[in-house]
């Protein structure tokens, strides 16, 4: 509760809402505007004192003292050209935050600026988790890519620990290029028209040239789980839809204690496998990454696109079911979750 903005104000009252960021409580003090005006002043409150005399009662008007920072978006993280773990955006996830299995839902989302061409020919991934020190991507794995040869964005759970072992996976995917029967919501979702998604052909964006792709999923461990959002825009459930080896998980479902390896922009941290390109003369940037432990509706969906302006996902109403949030202003610190992203080599923090 701040000091009101207008009428009579009382030093009592200043001295309660800076105690006890309550400016209608009865508090006792002796202060005068000096030891006020000097002291701990909170520099986020839109209207605060400055500690210059001559001081008076109308600088507190509107003083918040736990006013919270205004929300930044200045910069985002650009995943390096170059190849290899040690150019890799990573972090290892101890606590089990983010070990989801087949049977949960869950919601992840994140603005992409492409900097890949139309010649690039590979599978362009925007967020992986694999089990830590894997020795095959199949490991425990979740995992959101772009076949740019094919242009089909993809979305990947499964398991497989070995060769030997009866591993399974869930996949689906959206073909953009096609307007024409199971593949015409996604066409219209994304607005690339026939040509394929590309630095030149980025589709519907905002006014970054950043695209907001979120994935939902339900309880269900089938490729039907998921569903698509470029923006705000409904791509339904994926047209080309596999599920591989489903009656194996029973005996090889996913772990919710394992350690897993969580990568942006390339095919996992582990190793000389971490061969997969981004882009050819310009990198892929990433902004705003959250992930929910729910399945978002389409009006949350909606909510966290906020017309094309990168919110304050920690505002958004089912800010109570994110679990990581990254916004990349400076470093690779999350906002929400206890795991940092290590930014290595030549990947980087850019002005977005």
């Amino acid at each position: 509760m701040a000091v009101p903005s207008s009428g009579a104000i009382s030093l009592t009252g200043i001295q309660a809402e800076i105690d006890e960021n309550n400016y209608s409580v009865d508090h006792a003090t002796n202060a005068s505007l000096t030891t006020l005006a000097t002291g701990t002043i909170n520099s986020n409150s839109t209207s605060k004192p400055n500690s210059s005399t001559p001081h008076a009662m109308s600088e507190w008007y509107g003083y918040d003292h736990d006013a919270a920072a205004a929300f930044a978006n200045a910069q985002a993280v650009s995943k390096s050209l170059s190849t290899g773990s040690s150019n890799a955006i990573t972090f290892t996830d101890t606590d089990d935050t983010f070990n989801f299995t087949e049977s949960d839902a869950f919601s992840m989302s994140m603005w992409i600026k492409a900097g890949w061409s139309s010649s690039l020919n590979t599978n362009i991934h925007f967020l992986i988790g694999i089990k830590e020190n894997a020795t095959r991507q199949a490991e425990e794995l979740v995992k959101i890519f772009y076949d740019e040869s094919q242009n089909r964005l993809s979305v990947r759970i499964g398991n497989r620990t070995a060769s030997n072992t009866l591993g399974w996976y869930s996949q689906a995917q959206w073909l953009f290029h096609a307007n024409s029967g199971q593949y015409a919501d996604a066409y219209a979702a994304a607005g690339l028209g026939a040509t394929y998604w590309s630095s030149s052909n980025r589709g519907y964006v905002n006014s970054d040239d950043y695209t907001l792709i979120t994935i939902t999923k339900s309880t269900s461990s089938a490729a039907s789980a998921f569903k698509l959002y470029w923006n705000a825009n409904a791509a339904g459930a994926g047209a080309i839809q596999t599920n591989n080896g489903a009656s194996n998980i029973a005996s090889n479902g996913m772990s919710s204690t394992v350690n897993k390896s969580w990568s942006v922009g390339s095919n996992g941290a582990y190793g000389s496998t971490d061969q997969i390109k981004t882009g050819n003369n310009t990198a892929t940037v990433y902004n705003d990454l959250t992930i929910w432990n729910k399945e978002l509706s389409a009006s949350e969906v909606t909510e966290l696109y906020n017309s094309g302006t990168v919110m304050n996902a920690e505002s958004h109403s089912a800010q109570s079911n994110l679990v990581g949030y990254w916004k990349w202003e400076g470093n690779g610190n999350a906002t929400r979750s206890n795991d940092d992203f290590t930014i290595s080599g030549s990947s980087a923090i850019v002005n977005k």
